[in-house]
């Protein structure tokens, strides 16, 4: 099993369309291609493609971390985590979430911001794994959302072994 899954928390910025997604690419493609490249999805209470994550979701080949704000839960998230091919969680006022700047929170859903420092990022995910239940789910914060913070993540869990 994954110990942590790596994804951005503003999926659905207009800075994070028009810079990674292809321009050509049409908008019910989006999740799709977004899980390709992560596998912890952030679904906001605004968030407009709730029905399209829901379908991708069905067809994805590996568990997804979901974090679903409680804005946006809906009965399809019911059947979504009875189903339970993937580690869904419903995101309410009192919902743990662990930051860098927090000590002694326990929490299985982290946010830090964006970073270039190998050093920090790694010190992040360190302290985010050993107090964190398995599985767990980071996500770049952050305006505009930082994909190559999350790739840089990405890399560190795989030398780590996490």
């Amino acid at each position: 099993m994954k110990a942590v899954h790596l994804g951005l928390r503003r999926r659905q910025s207009p800075a994070l369309l028009s810079t990674f997604f292809d321009q050509d690419m049409p908008a019910e493609w989006r999740v799709a291609f977004l899980l390709n490249e992560q596998d912890a999805l952030w679904v906001a209470g605004v968030d407009t493609d709730t029905d399209r994550v829901v379908a991708e979701l069905a067809e994805a080949a590996s568990p997804v971390f979901v974090v679903v704000e409680a804005a946006a839960w809906s009965p399809a998230w019911e059947r979504v985590a009875r189903r339970g091919d993937h580690h869904l969680r419903c995101l309410g006022p009192d919902t743990p979430i662990w930051r860098p700047t927090d000590e002694g929170r326990e929490a299985d859903i982290g946010l830090v911001p964006a970073s270039a420092d190998p050093v920090e990022l790694r010190d992040w995910l360190n302290r985010f794994t050993q107090q964190a239940p398995t599985p767990a789910a980071l996500f770049v914060d952050g305006d505009p959302p930082s994909v190559a913070t999350v790739d840089r993540l990405r890399t560190l869990c795989e030398l780590m072994g996490l």
